[in-house]
């Protein structure tokens, strides 16, 4: 049984965009809503997703896309707002599928490749130590994470920052896992698109790279422990989140 609702904010042009508020941390209270947002790419908004846009109170919008994405997709402009875009890919080779020469990705880049994305992502990520960075400053939030469908690199952002909210892994997890349910007509509109080219096999592979799964997230925590013992260590070694630094990201962040 789920212990929180799903805060989705119903954009016309924006896949996936939710307040991650509300969530339960171990010590009983709960994100505060309105002050992270994850979210799928938002160049598509139209003016009345903009003016809905407006009323969030969003300060911050932080992209996680490659520079190719960005452009390809630039970001609507919000005078109000900072803007950071680092990507947060990392090193792997694959474009990613948004990307100009990124259209065979669901046909060359594997389940197996992508475990190793999510495992490698949490650590020495320029893109995720600047995330945490910009957090720890009230003035910073709200702030909205993005990616391209809001799934992988936006799925461990949102897991990082939870963690960091003393938010069980368990209620991390289905997080992640609800955005199958935010993503479906989108990838159903994709599958349409792309099966002509495709095989079978190549379109169980594009639902597989399509579906948040257990399995992927699963890989980064399991990363984060082999490397560092415990959540609290990964989290103050990479990001320098001392307990007290997450005390008071914390006392701001809960309710």
């Amino acid at each position: 049984m789920k212990q929180f609702d799903i805060k989705i904010v119903p954009f016309e042009a924006v896949h996936n965009f939710r307040d991650m508020g509300g969530y339960k941390s171990r010590d009983g209270r709960a994100v505060k809503n309105g002050l992270i947002y994850r979210s799928a790419a938002l160049g598509k908004m139209t003016k009345a997703d903009k003016e809905l846009f407006e009323t969030l109170g969003v300060k911050t919008i932080f992209d996680y896309r490659d520079n190719h994405e960005a452009q390809n997709n630039p970001n609507p402009v919000f005078p109000y707002a900072k803007y950071i875009q680092i990507p947060a890919k990392g090193n792997h080779a694959f474009e990613m599928p948004t990307n100009t020469g990124g259209k065979d990705f669901y046909k060359v880049v594997s389940p197996e490749m992508f475990r190793d994305f999510y495992a490698q992502m949490p650590f020495n990520n320029g893109s995720f130590k600047k995330l945490i960075a910009t957090i720890q400053h009230p003035e910073n939030l709200g702030l909205v994470h993005h990616c391209a469908v809001g799934k992988d690199r936006t799925g461990i952002g949102s897991a990082l920052i939870l963690l960091a909210l003393d938010v069980p892994e368990e209620t991390i997890m289905e997080d992640y896992l609800d955005t199958n349910v935010h993503l479906r007509p989108l990838v159903e509109r994709m599958a349409q698109t792309i099966q002509q080219d495709y095989n079978d096999r190549e379109l169980q592979q594009f639902y597989a790279l399509m579906s948040a799964r257990e399995d992927y997230l699963q890989a980064a925590f399991n990363a984060i422990d082999n490397r560092y013992g415990s959540k609290t260590s990964f989290l103050e070694q990479e990001f320098g989140l001392t307990i007290e630094k997450r005390k008071q990201l914390q006392d701001h962040c809960l309710i």
